[in-house]
């Protein structure tokens, strides 16, 4: 099985900052849109993930 390197490199990147972004996220006072700021980043990403590999296919 194949592992695409930037999957492989943005799941290294989310290990090493994962506790930076939770402390971030769950700071007292924070704006409400917070959590939803990362999520989107987490769609993002995979999105355009899928649209390179989609690209490499054809």
């Amino acid at each position: 099985m194949y592992i695409n390197r930037s999957l492989l490199m943005v799941l290294a990147v989310a290990l090493v900052f994962s506790p930076s972004a939770l402390e971030w996220v769950n700071t007292g006072g924070t704006a409400w849109y917070r959590p939803y700021l990362l999520w989107s980043l987490l769609v993002l990403l995979g999105y355009w993930i899928q649209h390179q590999r989609s690209h490499d296919v054809h």
